[in-house]
């Protein structure tokens, strides 16, 4: 019987968002993102009543199945937020999110995720991973959060 080695690969991205820090940042909690992600419709599971703090649970259908997420860490103040999500039988990622202010009006946001395979199927999906994508991946990001926060200009 052979021993499952996990595959895990880590993605880095920075994208310019035009719009104040602190909006900007409150974009990347689990009901911020459903204002500008397609299809986004995360189930706050734990604790009751909360949109967004350290420790919190929710889930979210991805293509190939439901996704558990968990607060790790929450700095408002810093503008910064760990994730750990896993896809049952695929893989495990904790994804990263960093704001720093470019100005009064502009926001720089890093985010990285680190793909942890879970089997061999999840192992296989982190090889076909390419920094290329990843990078199609925050192009997209950019665009559709830039969309939102256009639309919310008066």
């Amino acid at each position: 019987m052979s021993q499952f080695i996990a595959a895990s690969i880590i993605l880095t991205g920075t994208i310019n968002l035009n719009g104040p820090i602190d909006e900007v940042f409150k974009l990347f909690s689990p009901m911020g993102e459903k204002m500008w992600v397609p299809g986004w419709s995360p189930e706050l599971i734990h604790p009751a009543g909360v949109d967004w703090q350290e420790g919190m649970i929710f889930r979210t259908q991805e293509e190939k199945g439901p996704a558990i997420w968990t607060v790790l860490q929450l700095d408002c103040a810093f503008h910064s937020v760990n994730y750990f999500r896993s896809e049952v039988n695929r893989y495990a990622a904790v994804v990263e999110v960093t704001c720093t202010a470019l100005s009064a009006r502009t926001t720089q946001a890093r985010v990285t995720y680190h793909f942890i395979g879970l089997t061999e199927e999840g192992n296989a999906e982190i090889k076909a991973m390419t920094p290329t994508a990843y990078q199609e991946k925050m192009a997209r990001w950019t665009k559709w959060i830039n969309e939102y926060l256009a639309s919310r200009v008066n």
